[in-house]
């Protein structure tokens, strides 16, 4: 059941973590389980993303 709309305004890397988008920025660490992710935004180009996570977010 997807229902967060998750936006990540700042620097940031994202992984795929046990089924856990896993969010790390300078001030803190957020897990979000993937299976209540309905949209993810990124507003900012020096967000890193791990091969993984983006594979995971295109299954279907």
């Amino acid at each position: 059941m997807s229902w967060r709309t998750v936006i990540v305004t700042q620097r940031a890397k994202l992984d795929l973590k046990t089924g856990y988008l896993v969010i790390r920025t300078e001030e803190a660490v957020k897990k979000i389980y993937l299976d209540e992710l309905s949209v993810l935004i990124i507003e900012d180009p020096a967000v890193s993303i791990t091969g993984c996570l983006i594979a995971a977010l295109t299954a279907v």
